[in-house]
């Protein structure tokens, strides 16, 4: 018999009990459809959770906070020597760094004024590292400076007796004007023999970094060139600009002037590929540095919704299983009403290995109708939970969403595990009623004895 005779003896006798059939099939595509669905929940919490991890973190870095000093709790900081080493291990596309400067010094542009982070920015590294900017372009000469997203909320009128007005833009209390080409006045403080002294630095805003990835991070800081920092540091004597007091002792000023290694803030190694990143944190974590890898983190998180993931789609091939006894009852059935028919196969050269086949395919073709019906619905409900979770939240918690949460969502491999589950459960349940259906005797099965 050909594959298309058999298909077609198989969709006449299907037909001959079709509530039976509907109800088998029904069964079937809910279990399917709860199979996806409770796993879509895990795969949409992950998603939406490694999203966020990744929003506002480069997947290639890795954050160096420090090297142990064999006391337990502290520290040492990263210094030239370190970065040098970052630099030469293998598979690092760059190193950036920061230097913030410790000086309590004020920025002036107009008749506004603020007191934002300043801090001193390699930004050669920073291209290699792939640094964005809004506007502009990054320093071409030391006294151009790149200002953060949020930098102008940090400028407040000045008034009349040297005090600032604070606000927000929409009170015309801060800066609200174009900020790139601006020329900004620095003013840094240092105490000489007891007086203070103030100069005063030219700054030209070349770049305006992009907004923070969030939506409640601010971004006011001002990055300046490496030369230009050796300037403030030439005219304060201090590292970093920091100021020597009337309060400090001459032991501390003595010991602050003497201080020549700089520690960087907020060093970054850059891996040049995303698969070197562990390789990489490995070897740092060996030679006693404190990392942090948002790769890492994501190992975390894949091995809990992996768990998540494994429980919920064991649930979900319970209801997938519990559908499989209405198969085998449906084959069953199959099985004794068509007994004359098997008799009539075998005594015109039927064999056995022919009738288990139909049988089977029988059994898998109602797995699979019942898969892709189990699918379509699935997609409906996912699109629904996705929808209307927004509506839930408002009206359960009386709390708007910043973001789009997809608490759903269906990856194709597992719409495809499922079609494969399901025609293989039926398949299964198929089994003892096509073995079954080999064993009827031919004579028996013509009298209509059976």
């Amino acid at each position: 018999m050909r594959w298309k005779d058999r298909i077609q003896f198989i969709q006449q006798n299907m037909k001959k009990n079709k509530s039976r059939l509907f109800m088998t099939i029904l069964a079937t595509a809910i279990g399917c459809a709860f199979l996806i669905v409770l796993a879509s929940v895990g795969f949409g919490a992950q998603r939406f959770i490694t999203k966020d991890l990744l929003q506002d973190q480069s997947v290639t870095a890795v954050t160096v906070q420090g090297k142990k000093t064999g006391k337990e709790g502290e520290a040492n900081g990263i210094t030239a020597k370190d970065i040098d080493r970052f630099q030469s291990m293998d598979h690092v596309k760059t190193v950036t760094k920061k230097l913030f400067v410790q000086n309590n010094s004020t920025l002036h542009l107009q008749e506004y004024q603020g007191k934002p982070q300043v801090s001193a920015m390699d930004f050669s590294a920073e291209k290699k590292a792939g640094l964005k900017l809004s506007k502009g372009h990054l320093p071409e000469h030391e006294n151009e400076v790149v200002v953060g997203y949020h930098f102008a909320e940090s400028l407040h009128k000045q008034q009349k007796d040297g005090k600032t007005d604070s606000g927000s833009p929409s009170d015309k209390k801060t800066f609200t004007g174009e900020l790139l080409g601006k020329q900004v006045q620095w003013k840094v403080k240092q105490f000489f023999e007891g007086k203070e002294k103030t100069k005063t630095f030219s700054l030209k805003i070349a770049g305006i970094t992009e907004a923070p990835a969030r939506d409640w991070m601010k971004n006011e800081d001002v990055y300046i060139t490496e030369g230009m920092l050796n300037q403030m540091e030439d005219f304060t004597k201090t590292p970093l600009g920091i100021e020597l007091t009337p309060s400090m002792s001459k032991d501390q000023k003595q010991e602050i002037k003497n201080e020549k290694e700089r520690t960087y803030n907020d060093v970054q190694v850059i891996a040049n590929d995303m698969e070197n990143v562990d390789a990489i944190s490995k070897k740092l974590k060996g030679e006693g540095y404190y990392i942090y890898s948002v790769t890492e983190e994501l190992d975390q998180v894949n091995l809990v919704f992996a768990v998540v993931k494994s429980g919920l789609v064991i649930i979900g091939l319970i209801a997938l299983l519990i559908a499989s006894i209405g198969i085998y009852n449906t084959m069953s059935m199959a099985v004794t009403e068509r007994t004359h028919e098997i008799g009539v196969m075998k005594a015109i050269g039927g064999t056995p290995k022919l009738i288990r086949s139909i049988f089977l395919m029988e059994s898998s073709y109602i797995g699979l109708v019942g898969a892709i019906v189990g699918v379509l619905a699935a997609y409906l409900v996912s699109f629904g939970i996705n929808k209307l979770l927004p509506y839930v939240i408002k009206g359960v918690f009386n709390e708007k969403l910043d973001q789009v949460i997809q608490l759903s969502y269906i990856p194709f491999y597992l719409v495809l595990i499922c079609v494969v589950l399901s025609m293989g459960v039926a398949m299964l349940s198929g089994m003892k009623p096509a073995k079954k259906a080999t064993k009827i005797d031919v004579l028996s099965a013509l009298r209509r004895d059976i």
